[in-house]
């Protein structure tokens, strides 16, 4: 984590049970933007979805006590998609790439939070998303909510066994199964965690790929 990822190496993580980890180059990049964060926010100023409301509430300031409780009613109130649910592949795939790119450190989040991320994708735990919801380019925060629920011991999750992913059990129960433990969101967490569009990126890398196996596929059975 902390790399650029190639087509390849999604489809290994997702498919594959590929294991993931993060680089100390990239751990030394989160730690020095959280600080920065952290600096920016202990000053009299505002800054937006840290120390304030987000959208239209922008202008409103949260007490430094309610940081926390502020991301995680962020990402409750965004889980509302709706639908039949994302492949557990790709909602692992999504766990992956989300995990990557807050690993380049630009993002203010805590490497915990990565990490916690990354333990979830070597467990083979796959959130349960609902396939609409999401507003495009302008984010896929429904989708990367339902995906953050789980982080929280919340929502619903299937785990990847020999035979291929169980059957849905609660977020609370998945992690227990895997002896993980609901992550702490702190200041700016939640929105690290839903303000992307990593959904689109793992439904389209996956889909673009087996388009490629299926394209070499044709070229070798033309050939022979």
């Amino acid at each position: 984590l902390g790399t650029r990822p190639k087509l390849a190496d999604l489809a290994d993580v997702a498919l594959r049970g590929r294991q993931v980890r993060l680089v100390p180059a990239a751990r030394g990049r989160i730690v020095a933007a959280r600080k920065l964060l952290l600096d920016r926010a202990g000053e009299a100023g505002p800054v937006y979805g840290v120390n304030t409301g987000f959208g239209e509430l922008a202008s409103r300031r949260i007490a430094a006590a309610d940081l926390g409780r502020l991301q995680v009613n962020l990402v409750r109130s965004h889980a509302a998609g709706v639908g039949e649910p994302l492949s557990p592949e790709a909602s692992l795939a999504m766990l992956f790439l989300r995990a990557n790119e807050l690993a380049y450190g630009h993002s203010g989040c805590r490497p915990e939070l990565v990490e916690a991320l990354a333990a979830l994708v070597n467990a083979g735990v796959a959130p349960v998303i609902p396939s609409r919801g999401s507003v495009g380019a302008s984010g896929d925060l429904a989708p990367q909510a339902h995906a953050g629920l789980l982080l929280l011991g919340e929502g619903k999750a299937r785990i990847r066994g020999p035979k291929g992913f169980g059957k849905p059990v609660s977020g609370a129960a998945a992690l227990g199964l895997v002896r993980l433990k609901p992550c702490r969101l702190e200041a700016k967490e939640g929105l690290c965690l839903v303000n992307g569009t990593q959904a689109m990126q793992a439904v389209g890398g996956l889909a673009l790929y087996r388009a490629m196996l299926a394209s070499e596929a044709a070229d070798a059975a033309g050939a022979m």
